[in-house]
């Protein structure tokens, strides 16, 4: 498999039921932070699962962002310690992180007051995390506005995506929209798209970018249709074309697109599986990946990640360093409630044998 290295590295326990939503983010002086969603239950009545999936931690219960240090290229990790308090009346969630060419960091997260009520904030530093500006809110739309880990991203142009999905609640019924922040003074002021995806049943969610070589956009969605779909733009992400489908069948899960820097191909992440009777449309296994020579028209080298029959494993982050791949996720047995998180280390090579 010619797999390096492979850890757990975020474990459940009673007191942290749930682990997930982590990035790995390179420090300049060669260390690496992994940032991930701690979950916390201080007694037992803070397990809130959710009642329409069987033994599933719900997205409600109390959580902060948490993190640790590696300085071996992520072989072994320091203590947790606590990267953002919850300042919420439920939570913080989905960390992003993002180096500008002057050195200066930004750090958004979400802060969740209610399941109608879910804001985007961010912080800045200027000496490698140690310490921060005061969080303000960058979200102007009212409601729930998503996001996900290891979304954002800088374009040639310098301007700032913030990939997001958004709607007006959250729970049976819902339905979302797709869409993305964008900033062109370093993350100061931020606009959402004026035209966002859609899709039909639950909608669009967790869109994951990338700049074209001609500049476009292309973004893969998460949706309950079972398959992976993809949409464009080109004006920057201020408007997207109508969704399409790949044809790659997935549950409703996210799936992750990233730019390979040592080829300039696309790899994908994604749940290849789905079953439209399943209450997601498939189980979240197996973790697969994919090589698109083409910008995202074909992809090819399917092979997975993960495959643990009666284990989910999604939500899946890459950090390329020198010649490796480093990809997180969380896992969980379908037999019990608790959600780690898993890292595996490959060589960029293994994606294409």
């Amino acid at each position: 498999m010619n797999e390096v290295y492979e850890l757990t590295v975020c474990p459940w326990t009673p007191g942290h039921p749930r682990n997930d939503h982590q990035l790995i983010f390179p420090l300049n002086d060669g260390r690496l932070m992994l940032v991930w969603c701690e979950y916390y239950a201080d007694s037992p009545s803070l397990v809130m699962f959710v009642p329409y999936a069987h033994r599933r931690i719900g997205d409600n219960m109390p959580c902060r962002i948490s993190a640790k240090i590696s300085t071996d290229v992520g072989r072994s990790w320091s203590d947790t310690f606590t990267l953002q308090d919850n300042i919420g009346n439920m939570n913080v969630k989905h960390p992003n992180l993002l180096r500008l060419p002057s050195n200066e960091i930004l750090f958004t997260y979400t802060v969740r007051n209610s399941v109608s009520d879910l804001r985007i904030y961010m912080k800045r530093s200027n000496d490698e995390c140690e310490s921060w500006s005061d969080p303000r809110q960058i979200s102007s739309l009212s409601g729930m506005n998503f996001t996900n880990c290891d979304h954002i991203l800088q374009l040639r142009s310098g301007r700032i995506l913030l990939p997001a999905h958004h709607g007006a609640f959250h729970g049976r019924g819902d339905h979302y929209q797709a869409l993305c922040y964008h900033s062109d003074d370093d993350g100061h002021t931020w606009t959402p798209s004026k035209v966002g995806m859609d899709l039909p049943k639950r909608g669009a969610e967790e869109p994951s970018i990338v700049e074209l070589q001609g500049g476009s956009l292309l973004a893969v969605i998460r949706n309950s249709l079972g398959t992976v779909y993809k949409s464009y733009s080109n004006d920057g992400g201020e408007s997207w074309t109508p969704p399409e489908s790949t044809g790659l069948a997935a549950p409703a899960s996210p799936p992750l697109l990233k730019q390979i820097p040592t080829t300039g191909d696309l790899l994908l992440i994604w749940n290849h599986n789905a079953d439209l009777d399943h209450p997601h449309q498939g189980d979240r296994n197996p973790l697969t990946a994919a090589i698109s020579k083409d910008e995202g028209k074909t992809w090819e080298n399917i092979k997975d990640i993960e495959n643990h029959l009666g284990y989910d494993s999604a939500y899946a982050a890459v950090t390329f360093v020198d010649d490796e791949a480093l990809v997180t996720y969380y896992t969980r047995s379908i037999a019990t409630y608790g959600e780690s998180v898993k890292l595996r280390i490959f060589s960029i090579d293994w994606f294409y044998q």
